[in-house]
């Protein structure tokens, strides 16, 4: 019993670390702090699970976090039959979802995003 007291002790330690840092990422981007950012984004990628894969990108997308959505992806393709199983993979906001599928696909979203303009190659 105590092991089981222990463990959902760490858990619910493990779930308060990921939403603090979810905060810092969030702060760090109304302010304009980019190293801050980037810390964030690095700690969180370390985080990544089935469980919180959709809802970092999600974080991801929202505040521009590109490392972080990058790994988000990658683990997502890579674990690909347990995340689409989840009922938060079938709540993903539309661009999210448009990401995923072309990160599977083989195409890097950031190079392919509808509506952005391509830099011309004499510049």
């Amino acid at each position: 019993a105590a092991a089981a007291a222990s463990s959902s002790a760490s858990g619910s330690e493990a779930e308060q670390s990921i939403a603090q840092l979810q905060a810092v990422l969030a702060a760090a981007h109304k302010y304009g702090v980019l190293r801050l950012l980037r810390w964030a984004e690095g700690q969180l990628c370390d985080k990544l699970s089935c469980e919180m894969a959709c809802s970092l990108l999600s974080l991801a997308h929202v505040y521009g976090a590109t490392e972080l959505e990058r790994n988000c992806l990658a683990f997502m393709k890579a674990n690909m039959a347990n995340v689409v199983k989840r009922a938060d993979f079938a709540a993903l906001a539309p661009e999210a979802l448009v990401k995923f599928h072309m990160h599977c696909a083989g195409v890097d979203p950031a190079e392919e995003e509808p509506g952005r303009k391509r830099k011309r190659d004499d510049e």
